[in-house]
């Protein structure tokens, strides 16, 4: 059963890699079972995270050193950094978690020394400069310009290239990576993805491979699936609860391979401002995605309520914020329950009970081996309770032991004729063993 809870620790809002394993006792105490890390990387001029330009090299602020100091002694602090990083992984293990990093191989940053050493690596103009890549926002075409776009498909050293790729992540699985975010993952070839977690499982076949694929057709994603992929992202945080293009579009391919959901990750706004501060909602709405599909991620400062959107370039310890709420404890709650029934660590197919009301969200999940099934009833509107009815329960649940396994208020019974008093913003969440 492939399931994952998922704690974004962006590193840039803690001061340097001690603190990394400061905040482990926390993401714990959340029942989380992964830590994502940001790259640490060595970043090009722009700064951005994103835009690596030496792979095994630190970030300096990472290690409270200036950049001049890394250069000068740039072997010294690349074992100093491996040593941080097998050492948190080490701390993590304690705690029965897993460290998850990114995997950015789709580009790298303009004045990475790969493009004097390997120019034949990367994808060129018409006039035989390095080309950037790029993304339509809208009918506008944005060109990254510090970023160099690698030519993983066509390249006339494509041998050599994959190897360096393979090596890449080996050197990290050695010091105690477990999975591996892949950044633009339908930017890669499949042929290259299928190759490299074939070659990584030979020697760490419990490595995790999560593809971003936000914004994929259903046939994009079930094209990554094919290539190996432990995981995939979906797009449940864009979903209003209403419209059909979410179900419509998830229906094609779940059930192949688990999903990722998440309420606010590095690239959005925080969920906090967007909902002007409404912790009520932040709980209703993680336990919605957290149920719902296999997997569950938040950012560092999700359940604090931090509002300030993190920036890829800019972001740094100083804009780590005050607490605006804490929910903490709901989020440890409905990770323990997602932990413990098999059925909320898979997606299946879902089915919308429908009760006529914009304010209330509601599926029934079977599982994919129909041994369980969940009836979840989500009160989304925050500020005002709602009565519900539900006539013929055991019809629905195929069964008379109705177990109500809420975080919040559990019910000692659930009887034929469910009636109910929903609080703003709570939700509701009944199971059934069928076999």
């Amino acid at each position: 059963m492939t399931s994952a809870r998922i704690y974004n620790l962006y590193p840039y809002l803690l001061k340097n890699f001690h603190s990394w394993a400061e905040k482990l006792d926390d993401i714990d105490f959340m029942n989380f079972d992964w830590v994502y890390v940001n790259p640490f990387h060595l970043p090009g001029f722009s700064g951005s995270v994103y835009s690596i330009k030496d792979y095994y090299a630190y970030n300096p602020v990472l290690l409270g050193i200036d950049y001049e100091i890394m250069e000068k002694e740039a072997e010294k602090y690349r074992e100093i950094g491996d040593s941080y990083i097998r050492e948190f992984c080490k701390e993590a293990e304690k705690r029965k978690m897993k460290v998850m990093m990114d995997l950015v191989i789709n580009h790298t940053s303009i004045d990475s020394g790969l493009i004097k050493e390997k120019p034949e690596w990367y994808k060129k103009n018409e006039d035989g400069t390095i080309k950037n890549p790029g993304a339509l926002d809208g009918d506008k075409l944005i060109i990254w310009g510090d970023l160099a776009q690698i030519d993983n498909e066509n390249s006339s050293d494509k041998e050599n290239l994959w190897k360096y790729w393979l090596d890449y992540i080996l050197y990290y699985a050695g010091l105690g990576i477990k999975g591996f975010r892949c950044d633009a993952a339908y930017q890669v070839p499949s042929s290259l993805w299928k190759y490299l977690i074939n070659e990584v499982k030979k020697q760490y076949p419990d490595t995790l491979f999560l593809a971003e694929t936000l914004s994929c057709t259903p046939e994009k994603i079930i094209e990554i699936i094919e290539s190996g992929f432990d995981f995939v992202m979906n797009s449940l945080k864009w979903w209003n609860f209403k419209d059909e293009w979410f179900l419509q579009d998830y229906n094609k391919w779940t059930g192949r391979c688990p999903s990722l959901s998440f309420p606010e990750n590095h690239d959005t706004e925080r969920f906090a401002k967007e909902y002007n501060g409404d912790s009520r909602k932040a709980v209703c709405y993680y336990a919605i995605e957290a149920y719902f599909c296999s997997g569950i991620a938040i950012t560092l400062g999700f359940e604090y309520g931090f509002e300030k959107k993190i920036d890829v370039v800019n972001t740094t310890y100083k804009d780590y914020e005050e607490i605006n709420y804490d929910i903490v404890e709901d989020i440890r709650l409905i990770n323990e329950i997602k932990a413990e029934y098999n059925i909320l660590k898979e997606d299946g197919f879902a089915e919308i009970y429908d009760f006529g009301s914009s304010d209330i969200f509601s599926f029934l999940k079977k599982s994919l081996d129909g041994t369980e099934k969940i009836f979840m009833i989500a009160n989304i509107n925050t500020k005002t309770g709602v009565d519900v009815k539900v006539p013929d329960m055991f019809k629905i649940m195929e069964g008379h032991s109705i177990e109500d396994i809420s975080h919040g208020h559990r019910m000692d019974e659930v009887s034929d004729n469910l009636e109910y008093y929903l609080q703003p913003g709570e939700a509701k969440l009944f199971y059934q063993k069928l076999k």
